[in-house]
């Protein structure tokens, strides 16, 4: 029986020195951050160089970054805060057609409140129609919001062109949901906001935060205290937040050695999978080397993941948002790709510790459970 975790995408293991940061502020320095004794000053003096930390490797100000519970909320804060802030003047949005659904189910609400939302389109290669994004800017339009790589095929969308075009044709806010790429490519495109989890890097569940750049207003969609520079009411999660600077500083000071051995691994799978005639790879070369997935031809992607499940190899079919959730990917079917390639989709993902040694065993465990229900049909 292997211990083999290929689905990193959907979180990653908690790093020992994240546990152990988690640990020390919630005994040592366990008072309210907002309390005005001195256990709650020194409470205090911790965030504020959790908070700086954090802001040093994104290269932007301390009160620029916004702690949250994690991408999701981040995005509903985004989304929801440019929309409403700027409703008087700009009702009109855009994103992608292969969004995560944090940020998809957001403007489908708006939607249904009188907000009007284009959805752009790619192809299989990941490419972004940026012809159709410069068509749809106008004077209405208050929030451009994409992702910056793909959660299910890890396509890389051109975050610093998009940038250029929302700003030379509109006056709109532009949001990148950065969740797949924090930790994983160096975050040097511009944007105006921007979201990710700590669980994805190493972090714990529940850790997160939205960068948004001065002059960009949003409105609070959580009223109380007035925490988190008034757009994040709520007790401050000081654990929660000291932990993520450590899985910050971790994650970004290896990402260059993890990225190293990750291409390694990638070329890998694509030379020795492409050999397998029922196997349609899906991720283009040019996509993020952490993420790679692929397509079973004649065979179930859900029979195929549990028969690897039990064997200890843990892979996933689509984002573990929705891959519980009956059908195909609609991020798979929207590049154009069939219906049988679209439901039976499996994804591999990785931190960039792995060991190619593990990544052969999989090959070989897979190519047996082909090989086994080859002979059962």
């Amino acid at each position: 029986m292997h211990n083999i975790y290929l689905d990193n995408a959907s979180t990653t293991k908690t790093y020992t020195e994240v546990l152990e940061s988690f640990t020390k502020a919630s005994i040592d320095y366990f008072a309210n951050p907002a309390s005005t004794h001195k256990l709650g000053l020194l409470s205090d003096e911790l965030l504020t160089k959790a908070r700086k930390q954090i802001a040093k490797y994104f290269q932007v100000k301390d009160n620029e970054v916004i702690f949250t519970s994690g991408a999701t909320e981040g995005n509903n804060l985004a989304i929801k805060g440019v929309m409403y802030q700027n409703s008087s003047w700009g009702k009109k949005a855009i994103t992608t057609k292969g969004e995560h659904p944090s940020v998809l189910k957001v403007f489908e609400e708006l939607e249904q409140e009188g907000f009007s939302v284009t959805y752009l389109d790619y192809d299989k290669e990941g490419k972004l129609d940026l012809e159709q994004l410069k068509n749809s800017l106008d004077d209405k339009t208050s929030l451009v919001s994409i992702m910056a790589i793909n959660n299910e095929t890890g396509y890389i969308f051109p975050i610093e062109e998009c940038y250029k075009i929302t700003k030379r044709y509109s006056k709109a806010i532009f949001h990148t949901d950065a969740t797949q790429a924090v930790g994983k490519e160096p975050i040097f495109f511009p944007y105006d906001l921007l979201s990710f989890s700590g669980h994805k890097i190493g972090g714990i569940k529940g850790s997160g935060a939205l960068i948004k750049k001065s002059g960009v207003t949003l409105k609070s969609q959580i009223l109380g205290g007035g925490q988190e520079f008034n757009l994040r009411s709520g007790t401050s999660s000081l654990p929660l937040d000291v932990s993520l600077a450590t899985a910050i500083r971790l994650s970004f000071n290896s990402l260059e050695s993890r990225r190293s051995n990750v291409l390694k691994i990638r070329d890998y799978l694509y030379s020795t999978l492409s050999e397998i005639e029922e196997v349609e790879i899906i991720s283009p070369k040019n996509s993020s080397p952490f993420i790679f997935s692929f397509a079973l031809k004649e065979h179930k992607g859900s029979v195929v993941m549990e028969a690897l499940s039990n064997r200890g190899i843990y892979v996933s079919t689509r984002s573990a948002c929705s891959s519980r959730e009956k059908g195909y990917s609609y991020v798979i079917k929207n590049a154009g790709y069939d219906d049988i390639v679209a439901s039976n989709a499996i994804r591999l993902s990785f931190t960039g510790n792995e060991d190619l040694e593990d990544i052969k065993i999989f090959v070989n465990e897979l190519k047996d459970c082909l090989q086994i229900l080859k002979k059962e049909r």
